[in-house]
């Protein structure tokens, strides 16, 4: 239960960020299920967003079936796919792209003070 708890604290710390950056956001109620593989979904100006987070101590990688899901997903919603890490009260983000090609050296992670000069959608 425990990491339960960490997992939708950090979840709910990127909802208050998005939405300090003027995005509407959902939590997913089955976050990591099978019909909604996305833990947050962020709109703004007709861009949608995805997220699938993780709150661990050590770099987060996806499975190979968890990368195929959130893909199809974001394919069909018309949307950008993110892995966002919650680590030490930082977060990074990683676009779907490169946690599809196995990149997941620490210069392909995005900081939060960066990724919204990128995603950000007037």
């Amino acid at each position: 239960m425990r990491y339960y708890r960490k997992g939708f604290r950090a979840e709910r710390e990127l909802l208050r960020f998005l939405s300090s950056w003027g995005f509407s956001c959902i939590r997913s109620a089955s976050s990591g299920g099978f019909y909604t593989p996305v833990d947050v979904v962020a709109i703004k100006k007709n861009n949608i967003l995805c997220f699938e987070i993780k709150s661990w101590s050590k770099k987060p990688k996806l499975d190979k079936e968890r990368l195929k899901r959130l893909k199809e997903w974001c394919e069909t919603a018309g949307a950008l796919g993110f892995l966002a890490w919650y680590n030490k009260n930082q977060w990074k983000f990683l676009p779907l792209a490169d946690a599809e090609e196995n990149r997941y050296d620490e210069d392909r992670w995005i900081p939060k003070e960066q990724f919204f000069k990128i995603f950000v959608f007037d």
